[in-house]
């Protein structure tokens, strides 16, 4: 491993600095503030968005472009490394240390991660787009389309900007994604109606929404890196890294490098289950047009829980540096009092969409809304418990504990989706809601349960560096 060090410029002061004495709670408070002023914007325009497509398209195709979307990021999510945990893992000490060597090396193995988990996706989704897009549900018209469509899968798999941003706590550019996206697939469709356009060019809108994002997160990161002199030899070593890689150079100089990025993989791919492959196995089961309404009911809760739900983007860092500092006690401390601000937020939340969700709705689909309110309500409410146990799985993948957090995702996963089958089986879009929401508690508990265990097994509270 690399032992030079070279100090950070004096372009900017170096974050850690100006982190090390505040406190965890009030840092997670103010970037939360930061994030929300993203999501002020994107809010409105991706209901704006929603509701011109739907009309534009009609629930079948539209549903279809949902359906399409859900593929591909399901296909990016299985590669994707979650490469973003490595850079704060693995980085953040040789950045508290100003050891750029070393940082920059990390940000390199997590970049040529991105690469080989975007090019694998790639592969994976026009295999799957060739020969079993029947299974999937799609038209036999638009296989060509889904073909296409793996280009988007390239830059979905790209979580190094998201890691270098939160390492340097600039949380006031992490929207920055979300919100290019959605301006992008705004403009598109506002085009889409002044020029008559349809399926196929809303499809072309989707794709390039999800390059323009890559590309604008990916910038801004290179700007932040570069204002505080990072960037120097970051890419001119690269060959070394692929080196790193293959030789398992970088295995040996950080242990336990690879287990911790395959595991929080697995743990993503997990996780998805419960929104991605919801909308596969709706549209696979009913039909392109109630995937398009799950997809609605999914965003307009998702949306809503988003004040509460961001709460975790910013918790992952500040547990980082307690666990680098093995101060325990300020740890589980944090995660209580995140799960309690959190989940309050929450309860208010569910009962404002209670009294304005079939507004809402209606607004967004017209007539069908009403259909769509039960739905909505139960992803909510599946969103709240969500939020509740938020802490939880951050603390078991702080702790280096992401095996225990994989078992506790595989486990409810297989209780999720032969629910989920069955209740759509016996009550079509309506039996979705309850399975996620009974399914999403049931892994909650059993997250906790582990937390609870390894916190009593490590007797954290007596030796706490705090």
């Amino acid at each position: 491993m690399a032992q030079n060090r070279t100090p950070v410029g004096d372009a900017q002061p170096d974050p850690l600095d100006q982190l090390r004495h505040s406190d965890g709670l009030h840092r997670i408070l103010r970037n939360l503030r930061l994030l929300l002023g993203g999501r002020a914007a994107n809010a409105p325009m991706a209901l704006l968005h929603t509701s011109l497509a739907i009309r534009l398209l009609g629930p079948r195709d539209f549903g279809i472009v949902v359906m399409l979307y859900a593929f591909a990021r399901s296909v990016a999510d299985l590669v994707d490394f979650q490469s973003w945990q490595t850079v704060l893992h693995y980085g953040i000490r040789p950045l508290s240390d100003r050891d750029v060597p070393v940082f920059q090396r990390i940000v390199r193995f997590s970049l040529c991660l991105d690469i080989l988990g975007g090019l694998a996706g790639g592969a994976v989704g026009l295999l799957v787009a060739t020969f079993a897009s029947g299974l999937l549900g799609w038209p036999s018209d638009i296989r060509t389309v889904g073909q296409i469509y793996c280009v988007a899968i390239l830059f979905m798999a790209s979580a190094t900007p998201m890691g270098v941003l939160r390492v340097l706590n600039r949380f006031d550019l992490i929207s920055v994604q979300g919100v290019t996206a959605t301006a992008v697939r705004l403009v598109g469709t506002l085009a889409l109606w002044v020029l008559h356009g349809g399926l196929y060019s809303m499809i072309a809108v989707w794709i390039v929404a999800e390059c323009c994002a890559s590309a604008v997160f990916l910038t801004q990161a290179w700007r932040v890196l570069a204002a505080r002199n990072l960037t120097k030899g970051l890419l001119s070593h690269f060959n070394d890294t692929l080196r790193d890689v293959f030789l398992n150079h970088i295995g040996r100089d950080f242990p336990g490098i690879w287990r911790f990025a395959i595991s929080t993989n697995l743990n993503s791919t997990l996780a998805q289950a419960f929104s991605h492959v919801g909308t596969l196995v709706v549209g696979s089961m009913l039909g392109p047009a109630d995937a398009g309404y799950y997809r609605i009911a999914n965003q307009v809760a998702t949306g809503i829980a988003k004040p509460a739900t961001l709460v975790q983007t910013t918790l992952y860092p500040e547990m980082a540096r307690l666990w680098r500092d093995r101060a325990t006690t300020r740890l589980y401390r944090l995660a209580t009092q995140i799960a309690l601000l959190a989940g309050g937020a929450g309860c208010i939340l569910l009962v404002l969409a209670y009294c304005l969700g079939d507004v809402l709705l209606r607004l967004m689909i017209g007539p069908r809304g009403p259909e769509a309110l039960g739905v909505m309500l139960w992803l909510l409410v599946a969103e709240v418990i969500t939020i509740w146990g938020m802490p939880l799985e951050p603390l078991l993948i702080t702790m280096r504990r992401a095996g225990a957090a994989i078992a506790a995702r595989s486990i409810n996963l297989l209780f999720f989706l032969p629910t989920l089958a069955l209740m759509i089986d016996w009550y079509g879009l309506g039996g979705i809601g309850p399975a996620t929401a009974f399914s999403t508690l049931a892994l909650i508990v059993l997250q906790f349960c582990l937390v609870y265990q390894l916190r009593n097994r490590s007797g954290a509270y007596s030796g706490s560096a705090s």
